[in-house]
Order: structure tokens, then C-alpha cells, then sequence
């Protein structure tokens, strides 16, 4: 008795109504056009290039995924510690001789905004400005709460209020 399986794919080289979907591109082709053979064959040579190529770009497919890898990690090592050390140089930037405001008229807050100035308090013992700063190196912005308490600020919405327990 034939084997059913290569009477299958007989059938499907011979009768030209059969269609499949190639998946890589979507196309329709005939099946009676295709490389068909059963597994309990040897596979034909242009079935085994095929299967080589597929291989060939499979390798190529894992070398870049691991390229690209291997650079997120640089960069993400690159980000975190530039991170890393503005967060240290907001907390030491009061002690730079760079910076506009004394030292003692700070108050640390570091969140959402770095500092809160106090200007004269220190010297003059008496508060002439507020001053909200907040410390920014290399590329960084403010955030959008940054920007919104910028905002609020400009706008002349800041209120003092008195609360007793």
C-alpha cells in the first residue's frame, strides 16, 4: 500500500487549485510550485538551502539583538550614573562658590524642588526673597510638576498660611 502521506503531496504538486500563504510576505503561491516532500524522504537540496539561509539569518538576527542589548546596558549604566551624581551634586551645591545664595538661607527639600531660599536670613536676619531652586546638571530639565510649581510661582499663586494644633 502507498505511503498516504506522498500520495498527499502528489496530489498537491499535481492539482494547481491548491493555494498557500507564504509567511513571511503575505503572499498567495500554488502549492504545485512550492518545494513539497514528505519527512520520511530525504529533503531536497533547495529545501536544505532554504533552511540554511533561515539559520544564516537567524544568527545574524541573535548577533544584533545581542549588539543592541549589550548598548542598552551601556547606556543605561551611562544614564543612571550621571543620575546618580546630580542627586549628589544637589545635595553639595549650596557649598559651591558658584552658586548665588548663602549657604545657611537653604533648606533642603529635594522633592519636588531642590531648595528653598531664604535670602538675608543669614546675614541681615531677616528675610527679604524666596527663592525656590532647584538644581539641574548636564542635559536635565525640569520635570512637568517642576514646571508646574514654576508656573504657579510666576503667576504670583503662593500663599502663607498659620495653622495651630
Amino acid at each position: 500500500m502507498p505511503n498516504p502521506s506522498k500520495l498527499f503531496i502528489e496530489e498537491l504538486k499535481r492539482n494547481k487549485r491548491f493555494m498557500g500563504t507564504c509567511p513571511e510576505c503575505g503572499q498567495d503561491f500554488r502549492l504545485a510550485d512550492a518545494v513539497l516532500f514528505s519527512l520520511d524522504d530525504d529533503a531536497p537540496s533547495a529545501a536544505l538551502a532554504a533552511i540554511e539561509q533561515a539559520r544564516e539569518r537567524i544568527k545574524d538576527r541573535k548577533r544584533e539583538l545581542a549588539d543592541q542589548r549589550e548598548r542598552m546596558t551601556k547606556r543605561a549604566q551611562n544614564t543612571a550614573a550621571a543620575v546618580n551624581l546630580g542627586k549628589i551634586v544637589e545635595n553639595i551645591v549650596p557649598s559651591f562658590a558658584s552658586f548665588n545664595y548663602a549657604p545657611g538661607d537653604c533648606r533642603a527639600l529635594f522633592h519636588p524642588i531642590d531648595y528653598l531660599v531664604f535670602s538675608g536670613l543669614t546675614k541681615v536676619h531677616r528675610v527679604e526673597a524666596l527663592s525656590f531652586i532647584d538644581v539641574k546638571s548636564g542635559g536635565a530639565r525640569l520635570t512637568r510638576n517642576q514646571r508646574n510649581i514654576k508656573t504657579i510661582v510666576e503667576s504670583g499663586k503662593v500663599t502663607f498660611e498659620t495653622t495651630r494644633s
